[in-house]
């Protein structure tokens, strides 16, 4: 028996060190990688109970960690007043299919902030995009410019090119719904939140151009700025193109020519 007790000894020695080590390595992964603070319950909460102030608090969660339907807790009002449709652990989170929507739209809509309409194709960054999350609105339209004519004493010609651009880079996403058409979903409608100047410009650009949604990383903080993102336009693809050799598609698919060489070229 007293021989089993060194090697009982050095298994509870060798677990312990391995799990120190395992913490260690835990925490300079926590220490390294990017956080983002979300909504959890400070308390049990019943299914049925409405959540107060109180019931609620801040909980700091890696960015790669956080669930899809987890609350920023910049958003923690978006909860406050709303009906637990589940029962809730505490220290667990909030998710936005937790609690039930029986407050006003208005309620969510930040002060200074308009909430707009955005419909889209159904489908697509649409079909996966939940409230709370931020998305880039892109849009694409045509710009009219003069062109001189080969007449240098006729007007100007006036030509209608396309281009894209960034429209919003950071836009927040309040409610996402579907419109339907012979009972199959035809579009998506996307409730946004803007400043009143930038809901104006999309309001008009929904008649004026193609517009797209680009879905940005949650707890992104880094700021896009639209001169910074440039715009694409037919020059961009011309530049694109320079330098390229056409291709050409070999006359049975799938089976490429090999050149002829240059001498026995010259020979035929």
């Amino acid at each position: 028996m007293k021989n089993f007790i060194p090697l009982i000894l050095a298994v509870l020695l060798g677990l312990a060190a391995v799990l120190a080590v395992g913490r260690l390595l835990h925490a300079r992964r926590q220490a390294t990688e990017k956080t983002t603070t979300v909504v959890a319950v400070a308390r049990d909460v019943n299914a049925g109970e409405v959540l107060t102030s109180d019931a609620v608090m801040e909980k700091k969660v890696p960015v790669s960690a956080r669930p899809a339907q987890a609350i920023f807790w910049t958003r923690a009002e978006m909860v406050v007043g709303q009906k637990a449709l589940r029962s809730i652990a505490q220290g667990d989170y909030v998710l936005l299919s937790d609690v039930g929507l029986s407050r006003s739209m208005a309620d969510i809509v930040g002060e200074g902030e308009w909430a707009v309409s955005l419909t889209v194709p159904a489908g697509g960054i649409a079909r996966i995009v939940q409230p709370g999350d931020e998305v880039a609105v892109i849009g694409t339209f045509k710009v009219k410019s003069q062109v001189k004519t080969a007449d240098l004493s006729a007007a100007p010609e006036e030509i209608a090119r396309e281009a894209t651009l960034v429209l919003f880079p950071r836009v927040r996403v309040l409610d996402v719904g579907t419109l339907s058409t012979g009972g199959e979903a035809s579009a998506g409608e996307l409730i946004l939140a803007l400043p009143p100047q930038q809901a104006q410009v999309l309001i008009a650009a929904q008649g004026k151009s193609r517009l797209t949604l680009a879905l940005r990383r949650p707890g992104d903080d880094a700021a896009v700025n639209r001169i910074d993102t440039g715009m694409v336009n037919e020059e961009t693809f011309d530049k694109l193109m320079q330098g390229l050799k056409t291709f050409e598609m070999p006359p049975v698919p799938g089976v490429i020519t090999a050149p002829v060489p240059a001498k026995a070229a010259g020979q035929n």
